[in-house]
């Protein structure tokens, strides 16, 4: 892993949100769960248990790391996941699971794209991705925006109602997708540029199934540049800082899944949402 520059480490750890101190109640929860952990990591210790352990000891900071646990590029605003690989963009032969929701979604992708088309032509309103954020503080409501599939580990009633065949094809994969993560329609308006930035954590890899490509769109992830294909799929790591551009004069659609990183075991995936619903409230 490429060591990190020792000028970036303290930014690094001082930029993340939860490198403060601990409340009466979070340390009592967080006692518990290291009892838990302690006695996980006993009964089946292949599960890599220790790594969540010494995660979210970093992330609660309680414990520092060392340069060679950091990638230099990768800089998740909450959660960094040590130990599981690193790198900007994954091909769908890097692991089985890349493969199997890759061969779902581009079977599908024609049936998902038609019944995009077929509703978005009756103009069902989509929800702005810039209204809550301040990382794209130039960009105006309208020109970033997505209709939500997924939310709470669940499919939405809209999502069902209006997108079955999307559903019933996404479905398929669900164990797969992260319960406090997103499946969402992505829609970039023409003209429209999104600045480089990273997202929440690296325990996730995003899927992007391309759906209405026009001519001069991308999307830079590292220092690497790729564009969508319809009808094919991408992976790439969210944390790294990446950027994405429509330069067209049509919009660029996209449909997104939030999957777990490949190398994370079952004890991992449960201790994370464990996480997720007693300490941020996901």
């Amino acid at each position: 892993m490429t060591i990190l520059e020792d000028s970036i480490l303290p930014e690094y750890k001082q930029s993340l949100p939860r490198q403060q101190i601990l409340s009466e109640s979070d340390n009592r929860r967080l006692k518990i769960l290291f009892s838990l952990l302690a006695m996980l990591n006993f009964l089946f210790p292949k599960s890599n248990i220790s790594r969540f352990e010494k995660s979210i000891k970093f992330y609660f900071g309680l414990i520092d790391i060392n340069n060679e646990d950091c990638n230099p590029h990768q800089k998740p605003n909450e959660l960094l996941y040590l130990g599981i690989t690193s790198k900007p963009w994954y091909e769908c032969c890097d692991y089985h699971v890349l493969k199997f929701v890759s061969d779902r979604l581009e079977k599908g992708a024609k049936d998902i794209e038609h019944e995009w088309s077929s509703n978005r032509l009756n103009k069902h309103s989509l929800v702005s991705r810039c209204e809550f954020s301040d990382v794209h503080p130039d960009l105006k409501e309208d020109d970033w925006g997505e209709f939500v599939l997924w939310k709470e580990g669940k499919f939405t009633k809209a999502a069902r109602s209006i997108f079955p065949r999307t559903v019933k094809i996404v479905s398929n994969l669900e164990s797969f997708v992260i319960p406090f993560g997103q499946v969402v329609f992505l829609v970039l308006k023409p003209g429209v540029s999104l600045p480089p930035h990273h997202d929440a954590s690296n325990i996730d890899l995003t899927c992007q199934l391309g759906l209405i490509i026009p001519e001069n769109c991308g999307i830079r992830v590292g220092s690497e540049t790729r564009s969508w294909t319809e009808g094919q799929t991408l992976f790439f790591d969210h944390s790294f800082e990446h950027e994405a551009w429509n330069k067209s004069d049509k919009e660029r659609v996209v449909l997104l899944l939030d999957l777990y990183h490949p190398e994370l075991t079952r004890f991992e995936k449960f201790l994370l949402w464990f996480l997720g619903k007693v300490f941020l409230g996901y």
